[in-house]
């Protein structure tokens, strides 16, 4: 690309530079090529075939300003991007970019710094842990699964009860429209059973056999069925059969038929505990660390730019919108079930992406206070103990971690946990500095980067 004419460096406040580039014709040599070539491959002109259009042609039938806009366009995200690196390379995530002029081509572009953090006597952060203690009736509570897991259902004469199986036929009507008419259905009465709508299961308790029983239950406002959503339900429903667990025997001979055997009960339920306890103290761990974490944060002063904040908001927007959508429930539906206004929830989402950011950049801070590096031996080992964990995959786990990006990922990775284990070590008491480490790489933050892609440009509101 020809050289760029002009940029003008400006800090802002809050953590914020503007370039202000100016191009000229020269500029966009370069990308004029590409533009004849687009516009001569979608121009239908008599006498030319697609693609084989002079450029005089093309010149006098668009006019030269166009194509020079149509090459621009093309451009535009390695001028802006060739900017950034030249005048601003300390910049992180996505650059906003503003047409202000057309004559001469000006182009305003705004772009975050990288946050800046203040840590307020980190050193005397304490979070008293507590112990992990796993009671009996959780114990009972899994045995008592497991038995129902191993048992078969028995039929019934009795009245319906909670946990039962049973058979019915079905029918349902909406302001006198049949909208279901089902035999011999299967259904487990249970609270956590919904299905076709919340409080049905309710209505089946203490049915007895063979009778048939008319209620009316409202579908919710925002039932996944449009057409029956807000209105009355009426069900009618046959009982025909009735079936309830026949708990197996507590004995060894059932602690042998579990899993891959057990000797005894007393057996199982010493495998229950620990299996209790390991994900109990998995839990307790990551709870004490997000206790520790929230005090570190409330000791940091962030510096940030609102561009880096409103990118990081919209990224939380977007990934609760995506697990939404996996479960066919959109923005609004959401919200509505939840109870919040879009403003609420767009407040609260500024708020986790602001927490979000004060987190990671107090953990870099910390790790430059306490002296944490990560060394090239670091990166070998973790990568070596990878190998060793699942041989077969080496190969694999070697390529993996075989480019300068992937390595970096790893070491930023490896900060985290020594930083976490340094700061936990605080909150326990243990104040002295840790011992001098070998020198290593200072692993910075992974940045939002900026991309010629997702550079948000806006033209001003006089372009043509």
């Amino acid at each position: 690309m020809g050289s760029i004419l002009k940029v003008t460096r400006n800090e802002l406040p809050e953590r914020e530079i503007e370039l202000t580039v100016e191009l000229i014709d020269d500029d966009l040599d370069p990308f004029m090529d590409r533009a004849y070539q687009k516009i001569g491959q979608q121009a239908k002109i008599d006498g030319f075939r697609k693609g084989k259009v002079p450029k005089s042609i093309l010149n006098s039938y668009f006019g030269v300003e166009y194509i020079k806009n149509e090459a621009f366009n093309i451009g535009m995200p390695s001028i802006v991007q060739d900017a950034i690196v030249d005048n601003a390379d300390e910049s992180v995530g996505r650059p906003l970019v503003n047409i202000v002029s057309e004559d001469p081509l000006t182009l305003k572009i705004n772009i975050g710094l990288e946050p800046k953090v203040t840590l307020d006597a980190y050193r005397e952060i304490r979070v008293p842990k507590e112990p992990v203690a796993i009671p009996e009736e959780q114990i009972e509570a899994v045995i008592t699964d497991l038995r129902w897991a191993n048992s078969n259902w028995v039929p019934m004469e009795r009245p319906v009860a909670n946990d039962d199986q049973i058979t019915i036929d079905l029918i349902a009507k909406v302001e006198d429209k049949e909208v279901a008419n089902q035999t011999d259905v299967v259904y487990l009465v249970t609270e956590h059973n919904n299905r076709p709508v919340e409080g049905f299961h309710a209505y089946l308790l203490d049915m007895a056999l063979n009778e048939t029983k008319t209620f009316t239950i409202p579908f919710p406002e925002e039932y996944e069925d449009k057409e029956v959503a807000g209105k009355d339900c009426e069900f009618t429903v046959t009982l025909k059969d009735v079936k309830a667990k026949d708990l197996a025997e507590l004995d060894d001979d059932f602690a042998k038929g579990v899993g891959d055997g057990f000797e005894s009960v007393a057996a199982l339920r010493e495998q229950i505990k620990n299996n209790l306890f390991e994900n109990a103290n998995t839990t307790a761990q990551r709870e004490y660390e997000n206790k520790i974490l929230e005090e570190l944060k409330n000791r940091a002063t962030l510096e940030v730019s609102p561009i880096l904040v409103d990118q990081e908001t919209q990224a939380i927007i977007d990934n609760q919108a995506e697990t939404l959508k996996q479960n066919k429930v959109n923005i609004e539906q959401y919200l509505t079930i939840i109870g919040k206004k879009p403003e609420e929830f767009q407040e609260e989402a500024k708020q986790s992406a602001t927490d979000r950011l004060t987190t990671t950049y107090a953990l870099e801070t910390l790790a430059e206070l306490e002296g944490i590096t990560v060394t090239e031996e670091d990166l070998d080992k973790e990568i070596s103990d990878a190998i060793e964990a699942s041989e077969e995959r080496k190969e694999e786990i070697e390529k993996t971690f075989s480019t300068e990006e992937s390595r970096n990922n790893l070491r930023n990775m490896l900060s985290r946990r020594k930083t976490l284990e340094r700061l936990i070590a605080i909150a326990e008491g243990e104040n002295d500095s840790p011992k001098k480490e070998k020198k290593g790489v200072k692993p910075k933050v992974t940045k939002p980067k900026t991309t010629k892609t997702k550079a948000k440009v806006t033209k001003p509101k006089s372009s043509k």
